[in-house]
This record gives structure tokens, sequence and C-alpha cells, in this order.
């Protein structure tokens, strides 16, 4: 049986460079691997507690803003308390936190891809670092790191693409600034 040479040059192409999920990740452990450990988390905690804090108060308009800030504040909370905290959980659960947030994220914002993929990078890196060294290895053996990334991130994306929806049907106000309109009425402003 004769295969046309752009199928055989593209399937040899892909057996070379493995799935797209093994080329992100290469991609990913080389951003990582770009970062020192102890200033990717001074970086983490300090920008995830800023805009935790920014977006716990509500002062961020899009729907999902507070609760995105809280997990923000959890996982900066957990990075400070240390890898030994919550039986040897802190650190992953501190990714998982933020990784859930970041999820969130990319389903309310896109735009802001950037950032988002910055906070990724940084606590997934956490993630990677502790993953090997949980004591409890029943959780750690049955799944890679990588796994409990992406089931993060797309918890996430599920709970902000809900939320998006949500206030599409049933608009919630608390996280926009209403301005008054030519009639003197409250209107609320248009999100970015």
């Amino acid at each position: 049986k004769m295969v046309p040479a752009g199928v055989a040059e593209q399937a040899d192409r892909t057996e070379a460079k493995g799935t797209m999920t093994d080329v992100v990740m290469n991609y990913l452990v080389k951003a990582q691997d770009l970062i020192p450990a102890e200033y990717g988390n001074y970086a983490l905690v300090s920008a995830i507690t800023v805009v935790g804090l920014a977006k716990a108060a509500g002062t961020m308009a899009h729907p999902g803003s507070k609760m995105v800030g809280k997990l923000e504040l959890v996982g900066a909370i957990l990075l400070l308390m240390g890898p030994a905290s919550l039986g040897g959980f802190g650190h992953i659960f501190a990714s998982w936190s933020i990784l859930v947030a970041m999820g969130m994220m990319l389903a309310i914002k896109p735009r802001a891809i950037l950032t988002e993929a910055t906070l990724i990078t940084l606590s997934s890196k956490i993630l990677r670092s502790e993953w090997g060294n949980v004591t409890h290895d029943s959780m750690t053996q049955g799944m890679s790191w990588e796994t409990a990334m992406g089931a993060s991130i797309m918890t996430g994306f599920v709970i902000g693409t809900l939320t998006m929806l949500s206030d599409r049907i049933a608009p919630n106000k608390a996280g926009a600034k209403a301005t008054p309109n030519k009639a003197g009425n409250v209107k609320r402003t248009k999100r970015a």
C-alpha cells in the first residue's frame, strides 16, 4: 500500500516529537528551568498577593474576580507557610489553588494570557519540584505532576466558563463600576 509522501513525512515528524502535549510540556519545563526556584517563588507570592487582594476586594470589574482573588490569596498564604504545612502538601495545595484560579481567568479574561501563562509557569514549577518530595506516595504515584496541573487548570476553566455564563444570564453588578447615564440613572459600565 502506497502512502503519499506528505503524509509519511508528517507521520515521521509526529513520531519524532511525540504528542502535542509532550511538546507543550517540554517547552513549559524549559521555561521553568530559566527561573531560579527562590526568585520564582518570591515573584509568584508577590504578584499573587497584590493582585489577589485587589480581586478579593472587588476592584476588578469582571465576574468571578472575588472568587479568583480568594483562591490566589489561599495559594499565597500556603506558599508562605512552607512545604511542610498541611501534612507536607502545603505547596502542592498552593499550586493547585493558583492553577485553578488561572484556569478561571483563562475562561473569564483570555486577553490576559501573558500574565496567566507566567503565573501558570511559576506555580507549575513549584508543583513539579514538590511532587516527588511529598511523603504520601500513594497520591503522587497515581498521577504525574503534569496531569495534576492540567486537571487543576481545566477545573478552573470549567468554573470560569460557568461563571461567565451565569453572569450573562443574570448579571451581577458586584464587580463593575456604576456610572450615571444622561438621565441620571445608574448604569453598569461595559466590561473590558
